[in-house]
C-alpha cells in the first residue's frame, strides 16, 4: 500500500492536499492482536482505494497512535493522513465524531475526490468497531442525554470524583432501581463504560441490567435530578412521577 511512484500533477489537487501527500508521517502498522488497537479496513470497488487504519488506544482511553496504509490515489492517502493526525489525542466519542465533511474541507477535495473523504470515516468506524469488539464493550450500553452530560461533568469537577457508580436496588417499577454516585478513586472490582468523557462504573454481574440504561436530567419547581430509565427492563408505564428511579443532585 501507498505504492505511488508517479508524482502528482499538481493542477490536479489543492495545496491542502498535496501538502499532507508530500509529508506523510503515520504509514506503518501495529500488531493486529494488540487488545489496544482496533484495526479497520474499506474499500472503494468503483475507484479500487483500499483503506488501513489501525487506532492505538491508551490506558486513559485515548488515542495515543495512529498507523495507515493506503492502495489509492493521492486524495485517498492525503486524506488517510490527515485523519490519522486529527485522531491522536481524541477519544472514542471524539473520533466517530470526525466527519468527511472536515476531511474534505480541510483538504479541499473536489466532488470526483469526496470519496475518500467518506471511505476514510468508514475506515474509522471500522477501527472503533474492532476495538470495542475486543474490550468487549458495545457503544450503546449507556445513553445520556446531552443535558445530563453537561450537569454530571460540572458535579464531577465541584465533588473532584473521577466518574459515577451504577448501583442496581430492588424497587421500583420493574422490580429494580438505579442508584447513582460520586466515585472518587477507580474501583479494581468494577467494570467501566466511558460516555462522552465521563466514566461510569458498575458491577460486572451486572451487565445485563446495565445495557440499555438511559440517563436524562428532569428540572422543575422543586429542582433538578437524574431519572436512569432502561428500555429492556419491563416498566408499570405510569411516568417519572410514579417511578422509584435513582438520581442525585
Amino acid at each position: 500500500m501507498n505504492g505511488n511512484n508517479i508524482a502528482p500533477q499538481a493542477d490536479r489537487y489543492s495545496e491542502n492536499t498535496l501538502k499532507y501527500y508530500n509529508n506523510l508521517k503515520n504509514v506503518g502498522g501495529f500488531d493486529e492482536n494488540l487488545p489496544n488497537v482496533g484495526t479497520g479496513i474499506v474499500g472503494s470497488p468503483l475507484c479500487g482505494d483500499v483503506m488501513k487504519v489501525q487506532l492505538f488506544i491508551g490506558n486513559d482511553e485515548r488515542i495515543a497512535d495512529v498507523k495507515y496504509k493506503v492502495f489509492g490515489c493521492v486524495s485517498a492517502i492525503a486524506s488517510m493522513e490527515l485523519v490519522s493526525e486529527l485522531l491522536k489525542g481524541r477519544t472514542i466519542d471524539e473520533a466517530l465524531s470526525l466527519t468527511n465533511e472536515e476531511v474534505a474541507n480541510s483538504l479541499e477535495l473536489t466532488e470526483l475526490k469526496k470519496h475518500c473523504s467518506v471511505l476514510a470515516k468508514e475506515c474509522i468506524e471500522a477501527a472503533v468497531n474492532d476495538y470495542m469488539a475486543k474490550q468487549n464493550k458495545t457503544q450503546s450500553i449507556i445513553t445520556v442525554s446531552d443535558k445530563a452530560i453537561a450537569k454530571m461533568k460540572e458535579l464531577i469537577k465541584e465533588h473532584n470524583s473521577i466518574g459515577i457508580n451504577i448501583v442496581i436496588l430492588s424497587g421500583g417499577c420493574s422490580g429494580i432501581e438505579y442508584t447513582l454516585g460520586y466515585v472518587d478513586e477507580e474501583p479494581k472490582d468494577k467494570k467501566l463504560v466511558e460516555v462522552a468523557e465521563i466514566k461510569f462504573f458498575y458491577n460486572p454481574d451486572e451487565s445485563l441490567l446495565i445495557k440499555g440504561v438511559d440517563i436524562d436530567l428532569v428540572e422543575n419547581s422543586f429542582g433538578a435530578g437524574f431519572i436512569v430509565t432502561n428500555k429492556n427492563q419491563m416498566s408499570c408505564g405510569g411516568g417519572c412521577e410514579n417511578c422509584t428511579c435513582g438520581c442525585f443532585k
